[in-house]
């Protein structure tokens, strides 16, 4: 047979190429498909732990690691933005994550197709919410608190990645008028897979509302077996006993806001360099204001700082000169206890604490030079500093909670930011009696 002949026998005999319009279920690389799908189970995985032990320390109050006062995750984990409707954000994470990690194993080859292709449905709805959660979160991280939890920023990461891992996955199937072939069957068509794309959205844009219109408290209040009870023995200054005796706080001697003869005496426990603690102190002046010669708060500065305050194994560096300030204080109402209010107001004034050198200069024009110095190297300054560490330790053991500011009032001690003043309104309301007249 001649060559000829040959090649159109196998002209003839070969089979002829499938036509184009003959269209499958969008395809990916073989060898990709098993690596993207193990790679994403192992990143849900890991978002699933952070997500978790994010959860365990928001209901239990337990510490985080190398999570202190006022660092960067104390002060993501503090926000309102770390709770949806009241609830810790790491829990509806964590459910997510295992939603969505669960579907990956419903769409093997052994599976029914309508079971596979309900799957991929799942799947497209809750990638696409993680996604937009994790943009979300690390966006108000980034540009309104300015702060970030390396717990949250990696279950965000490790969830968005996995998330789009699976995405890139998903079959799309294009009609092609031809009945559809079995790996055709288990594919969504592009106006599917659109349809549960947006659902996902729906879900996002539930996030961000119960975020953004529902606030929870967030500090903790405990009540105490003991209330903090003021005596008057006769002849004797007035004292204030907190922890069943402990401690025995000399009214008159210590710095107070108001009167040191008012019928009710609080005690908060503060740090300058807490941007938390700023915040609330307009509010306690406020009451105390409201209620006059009613109330006074005694004022204890409790620095966050290592190098004053054993308590703080890692100072932040926000907190770098936070026992400069505290003896600042104490060593200027030592000085002049009429000054005191005046570079108390002057430090809390601007959103963050002036350098030190300037609050020495402050203080110094306040009370004089030497004056100052005196009083600096008094011993009551350091004694009073430790004092006030010690009723934070105590509070901090009490509550398992170091979060700071710290009051004390009547039987109960909270810990963390009170926002609104009406929640201090309210405490005052239930400890001493004391009712916010129109």
């Amino acid at each position: 047979m001649s060559s000829k002949s040959k090649k159109k026998v196998r002209q003839k005999i070969e089979p002829r190429a499938p036509a184009a319009a003959s269209k499958v279920p969008q395809s990916h690389p073989a060898s990709a498909k098993p690596t993207a799908m193990i790679s994403a189970r192992l990143l849900l995985i890991a978002a699933m732990v952070m997500a978790g032990y994010l959860a365990w320390a928001s209901l239990s109050n337990g510490p985080l690691a190398g999570c202190g006062p006022e660092s960067g995750c104390d002060k993501v984990l503090q926000s309102r933005w770390a709770y949806w409707l009241g609830i810790p954000v790491s829990i509806p994470a964590f459910l997510t994550y295992a939603g969505l990690l669960a579907a990956t194993f419903g769409i093997s080859s052994g599976s029914a197709p309508a079971r596979q292709q309900t799957r991929w449905t799942i799947i497209v709805t809750l990638a696409v919410l993680v996604i937009g959660a994790a943009l979300w979160f690390v966006g108000l991280q980034a540009f309104v608190l300015k702060s970030f939890c390396p717990f949250c920023v990696t279950a965000h990461v490790s969830g968005l990645v996995a998330s789009a891992l699976l995405l890139y996955l998903v079959p799309i199937h294009v009609p092609s008028g031809k009945p559809r072939s079995p790996e055709a069957a288990i594919a969504l068509t592009s106006a599917l897979r659109n349809k549960f794309a947006f659902l996902g959205a729906c879900g996002l844009a539930v996030l961000v509302t119960g975020q953004a219109f529902v606030t929870k408290q967030r500090h903790q209040v405990q009540k105490m077996a003991e209330s903090a009870s003021l005596t008057s023995p006769k002849n004797e200054p007035r004292k204030l006993s907190l922890h069943d005796g402990r401690f025995q706080l000399v009214v008159d001697d210590v710095p107070i806001i108001g009167s040191p003869h008012a019928s009710n005496i609080m005690v908060s426990l503060f740090d300058y360099s807490c941007h938390i603690c700023r915040d609330m102190h307009a509010h306690l002046v406020e009451v105390q204001q409201r209620f006059s010669n009613q109330l006074g708060i005694v004022s204890l500065p409790m620095p966050l700082d290592g190098k004053c305050n054993p308590h703080i194994r890692r100072t932040s560096t926000a907190h770098t000169n936070a026992c400069e300030y505290a003896k600042l204080a104490l060593a200027v109402w030592r000085a002049n206890r009429d000054a005191f209010h005046q570079f108390d107001s002057w430090i809390f004034a601007p959103p963050q604490p002036a350098p030190v050198h300037e609050a020495k200069q402050y203080a110094a024009s306040l009370v004089g030079s030497e004056e100052l110095e005196a009083a600096l190297t008094n011993s009551w300054v350091n004694g009073q500093l430790q004092t006030n560490v010690a009723i934070y330790a105590a509070n901090s053991r009490s509550m398992t909670n170091s979060r700071m500011p710290q009051l004390i009032v009547g039987h109960a001690i909270t810990a963390g930011a009170i926002e609104r003043v009406d929640e201090l309104y309210s405490l005052l309301a239930q400890q001493f009696g004391l009712k916010r007249t129109p």
